[in-house]
């Protein structure tokens, strides 16, 4: 291996390291070639290099115009609201088996104080920090859920600095120990609105939607999510079911 090879193989190691570590998330960016040599006080045609490879063995893509991106798994599961992991829900309808691509669309994002209604879903005071986070959740461009997303602030201090178009929440909550993977869950079902319906892209005589609120707790048994979400029933359909003997 020659100087150049062996520059090109410690980026490359290094990269693949940050993304083991969750230092760089899927779908997250990362720094752009130019930045990457004066980060490792290098030249470009070995940066360049080492992204190519990571690129060809599938652990970044390239997307012309935008950057290079850390590649999401196939295999990640579905997390729609409640619509995850959990036992009690199941995404019938859309998944990505049936080759559905799941996206976001981000509406807005803020740090919110003294809003006594979440402050006591996530068991805060009225001093505590929330950050709140608001997305259409899609499946081939189509808006199947409109969520509102809140987490304790001082367990996600960084959290504003991350892109929720591109990068999993669930992912990123993971990265900082606080995955939710137990949960509280109501649901009803709910008129929609004009701003509602708007969002979902609903006909005019569709005014009925699922409505999930959902309370999530970490493997420590700490709370850190409330999220409401509105989503489409002629797209998603939720189940509940219990164990036996319960």
């Amino acid at each position: 291996m020659n100087k150049n090879q062996d520059i090109t193989a410690q980026i490359k190691e290094t990269i693949l390291n940050r993304i083991a570590a969750h230092e760089y998330l899927p779908g997250e960016m990362i720094p752009c070639e130019r930045d990457l040599a004066a980060m490792y006080h290098v030249g470009r045609a070995a940066v360049r290099a080492a992204i190519d490879e990571l690129v060809n063995q599938r652990y970044l893509v390239r997307i012309q115009g935008s950057g290079t991106f850390v590649r999401k798994s196939s295999q990640n599961k579905v997390a729609l609201g409640v619509l995850n992991e959990t036992k009690n829900a199941s995404f019938t309808s859309l998944v990505r088996n049936f080759g559905i691509e799941l996206s976001n669309k981000l509406l807005g994002t803020g740090i919110l104080t003294n809003r006594k209604f979440y402050a006591d879903r996530l068991g805060l005071s009225l001093t505590e920090e929330i950050y709140g986070l608001h997305r259409i959740r899609l499946g081939n461009q189509e808006p199947l859920a409109l969520e509102y997303t809140y987490v304790p602030l001082k367990y996600f201090p960084d959290i504003g600095s991350y892109h929720f178009e591109r990068v999993s929440l669930y992912d990123y909550m993971d990265s900082k120990g606080h995955l939710p993977i137990h949960f509280q869950e109501t649901m009803m079902m709910q008129t929609a609105g004009d701003k509602l319906r708007s969002y979902l892209q609903l006909q005019e005589d569709e005014t009925i939607v699922n409505y999930i609120e959902i309370i999530g707790y970490d493997s420590q048994g700490t709370l850190v999510e409330y999220t409401e979400s509105y989503s489409r029933p002629d797209k998603l359909e939720v189940r509940f079911v219990t164990d036996a003997g319960e």
